[in-house]
């Protein structure tokens, strides 16, 4: 019978994707979700991928069959997340939830369900971590906002990716 769980694995700094193409050569599955986020470069900016969990990736193991041990020797790879000497699971579902919201390419989409009068977080940009308000939705993909600066609201449409409900 199959036991074979997620677990965590911490990586050498901005090395994820070196210990993911190592572990997958050892015969292991291994998976870094990942999503979009602007970033700015000179005047431009650019849609870049980025880990979602920046310094870990996760592995599907079955302690049973698995040698773990080899993990924490592999190149890219600080060690596995342990509790007490042995590798912690995590909980069932939760990688599986993040794999069924991610593309094609491993990037997660987190789809909330907005509505003009929402408040919403801006996620990267220009306007990162500022507050805003729903005021219509043009496409699937954008999103217009009022933005409150200098005194005065300011009307902005932005990626949907980019914002989130504000709690």
């Amino acid at each position: 019978m199959d036991q074979s769980r997620w677990f965590v694995v911490q990586t050498q700094a901005n090395k994820e994707s070196f210990a993911l193409c190592n572990l997958n050569r050892q015969g292991l599955l291994a998976w870094n979700p990942s999503i979009r986020k602007s970033v700015r470069s000179g005047r431009r900016i650019q849609m870049k991928s980025k880990p979602l969990f920046p310094g870990y990736i996760f592995v599907e193991l079955d302690l049973n069959v698995a040698r773990w041990r080899a993990i924490d020797s592999t190149f890219g790879v600080l060690r596995v997340v342990k509790i007490a000497g042995r590798p912690a699971p995590l909980p069932s579902g939760f990688v599986e939830t993040l794999r069924a919201l991610s593309d094609d390419e491993g990037h997660v989409a987190f789809r909330e369900d907005l509505s003009a009068g929402d408040n919403v977080r801006i996620m990267g940009g220009a306007f990162d971590d500022m507050v805003g308000q729903v005021v219509r939705l043009p496409s699937d993909e954008r999103v217009t906002l009022l933005i409150s600066m200098i005194g005065r609201q300011v009307a902005t449409t932005l990626p949907r990716a980019q914002v989130v409900k504000a709690a």
